[in-house]
């Protein structure tokens, strides 16, 4: 396993709408070495973000307002950015679909389980993390 002092300080583009959760993830993601960018509450927020600089892995909400995170996720997708979904609730219906095969980390679980999600999807030595 990579020690912290091993590995460069990554960019994580963090999209969350709440305010006490977006500063409570920043914390951790800044304590864990993670160069932050965010967080960003809006969808518009986050795309105007990507555009501004490719970051080495996102940490995406589901429901942003009114919106849902499809098109950033997508835009990600289409960049080769990984990401993880952290919400407090579970994807359904078409963004489900579209959302498949990436990493889904509940918001009360976020500070067990964020830090090791996020260094299984761009660190290749930590190996494969299950949703």
């Amino acid at each position: 396993m990579l020690d912290i002092l091993d590995r460069p300080q990554k960019r994580v583009l963090l999209v969350e709408d709440d305010l006490l959760v977006g500063a409570a993830l920043t914390d951790l993601l800044e304590e864990a070495d993670y160069e932050v960018d965010g967080p960003h509450r809006t969808l518009s927020d986050g795309v105007a973000a990507l555009a501004d600089h490719f970051p080495d892995c996102a940490v995406l909400d589901v429901k942003l307002d009114r919106h849902d995170v499809s098109m950033l996720a997508g835009d990600l997708d289409l960049y080769g950015i990984p990401y993880v979904l952290c919400s407090g609730f579970r994807p359904e219906g078409k963004i489900a679909k579209m959302l498949d095969g990436h990493p889904f980390v509940r918001k009360d679980q976020a500070f067990r389980k964020l830090i090791p999600t996020l260094q299984a999807i761009t660190d290749p030595d930590v190996g494969d993390v299950k949703s």
